[in-house]
């Protein structure tokens, strides 16, 4: 339940960097689908997986952060505050995750392997977009949906 609460108050720390996404932005497409299937569990066996998948998404969107070219306009305290929750999130509970675990009962390899290409695709469009105000909108934009999918699809 904490790490539900703490996902949601980045949420809506990361939400309100900037506000709606700006309207010369509008025509910024990236054309990357989330794959929500890595974030999503029919079975119990596979809530494991899923939650290694949400702690993993975590690192991957901290990670993306830490890019250089972030927008001047967004709010530095929230951001940080983000940023201090997502490091939380994952420091506190990554021993005990086994990440590296050989077993892939829980289907978390496919998941992994799909986040992290989703990820790499995110970090190659702003970097190829030059880290612009645009891209970073819309990398925002996209976490934001990766957020709520972890919320709305898991009782992590």
């Amino acid at each position: 339940m904490a790490f539900q609460c703490l996902i949601c108050v980045s949420s809506l720390l990361f939400a309100a960097q900037a506000g709606p996404i700006p309207f010369q932005c509008l025509n910024e497409k990236f054309g990357i689908k989330l794959p929500t299937w890595a974030l999503q569990s029919n079975d119990s066996k596979q809530d494991v997986g899923v939650t290694k998948a949400a702690y993993k998404t975590l690192i991957n969107m901290g990670s993306l952060m830490e890019n250089d070219g972030i927008p001047q306009y967004w709010d530095s305290v929230k951001l940080e505050n983000f940023e201090n929750i997502v490091h939380r999130q994952v420091s506190e509970n990554i021993c005990n995750l086994g990440l590296s675990v050989q077993e892939d009962e829980d289907g978390f390899a496919q998941r992994d392997a799909a986040l992290t290409h989703y990820f790499q695709r995110l970090a190659a469009i702003l970097k190829e977009k030059e880290f612009s105000d645009c891209a970073w909108e819309r990398v925002r934009h996209e976490l934001l949906r990766v957020l709520q999918v972890i919320l709305l699809e898991n009782k992590i």
